[in-house]
């Protein structure tokens, strides 16, 4: 069973799939189209799970949830107790003819071929071989269809001890139709984006976020695992399906799009804003990534560094918010 496969490399996982998922129902939406209307952009400065003792993460937890509700689908990952139970459900699903998004940890996807557990890797299934005893995928920039174990999607859809516990999540839309509201619809989701990360309930996150990090960065040098927490956080930011820039590139392609249905992105700048945004998360990254590689890391730059993105988001957020 394979269904007619309209899938389109992208940067990030879940819009790349959000986009093969639409396009499938002939709604030609780009990836960055689905990343800005999902609210992706994040700011997540918390305690790590092993081996890491502090995580940055940039992207907003909610991007699918936020995503198709917002065009008007109800949103909820469907789960399972029994890994077999989740298979059977996967097959059940491509039989009715739909794409299947699923979340994964890539530990379990040979293609990774990684010894390091990173859950919720968002990927579609496109049709099933029960002989072969694989599923057809596809994967954010990959541009062919891979073949991946049942045994091996069975293992991916679990997994309860990271910072996102998986038990066999599944979403599979059956119609989808355009908004004849898409410019409120994206209005509202910029709106919302910069309130949540100009929200000051809790300090791990947001611009409050930031100012954690900004202000604990020079403790990092104690931390045991520096070198590797330094390494980890550059690939998060540049490396690790953000398409560059803590995914503010992405968002600048969305806001570029969505200047079309809202004229004042453009009149309040807003897209430039986010452009320049993005080339400080990016000297924020390289400086981590240099920090991982020598003994005695200048700290005091990484610190303006941070200060310097922290200011510029708080600068744009609060524009959105009194402009649009």
């Amino acid at each position: 069973m394979l269904l007619k496969i309209k899938h389109i490399p992208g940067k990030h996982c879940a819009s790349t799939g959000m986009q093969d998922i639409v396009n499938f129902h002939n709604i030609n939406f780009s990836e960055a189209m689905c990343f800005g209307i999902g609210a992706g952009l994040g700011i997540w400065y918390i305690d790590a799970p092993e081996p890491l003792s502090k995580m940055v993460h940039v992207r907003s937890t909610d991007i699918e949830s936020q995503f198709f509700t917002r065009i008007g689908i109800p949103f909820k990952w469907e789960q399972f107790d029994d890994p077999h139970e989740s298979e059977n459900a996967l097959c059940s699903k491509i039989d009715k003819g739909f794409p299947v998004l699923i979340q994964t940890d890539i530990y379990h996807l040979p293609y990774f071929n990684t010894k390091t557990h990173f859950p919720g890797h968002v990927i579609t299934v496109w049709g099933y071989n029960k002989k072969k005893e694989v599923f057809h995928i596809t994967d954010t920039e990959k541009k062919e269809v891979i073949d991946v174990g049942f045994e091996n999607i069975r293992a991916a859809l679990y997994n309860k001890n990271g910072f996102i516990t998986l038990n066999g999540n599944m979403f599979q839309p059956t119609e989808i139709i355009l908004p004849a509201d898409l410019d409120q619809i994206i209005l509202q989701s910029i709106k919302y984006n910069s309130e949540c990360l100009t929200d000051t309930s809790y300090d791990f996150q947001g611009i409050k976020g930031m100012e954690k990090w900004e202000n604990e960065i020079n403790d990092w040098q104690k931390l045991k695992d520096f070198k590797w927490t330094a390494r980890f956080t550059y690939q998060i930011l540049e490396k690790r399906g953000t398409g560059g820039s803590a995914f503010r590139l992405l968002y600048s392609k969305f806001l570029k799009e969505a200047a079309e249905f809202l004229p004042q992105i453009k009149t309040n700048k807003l897209d430039t804003q986010m452009i320049n945004i993005a080339l400080e998360w990016e000297k924020l990254a390289m400086a981590l990534k240099k920090a991982s590689e020598v003994d005695t890391p200048d700290i005091a730059y990484i610190k303006k560094c941070i200060n310097t993105v922290k200011n510029s988001e708080f600068i744009y957020h609060n524009t959105v918010l009194s402009t649009l």
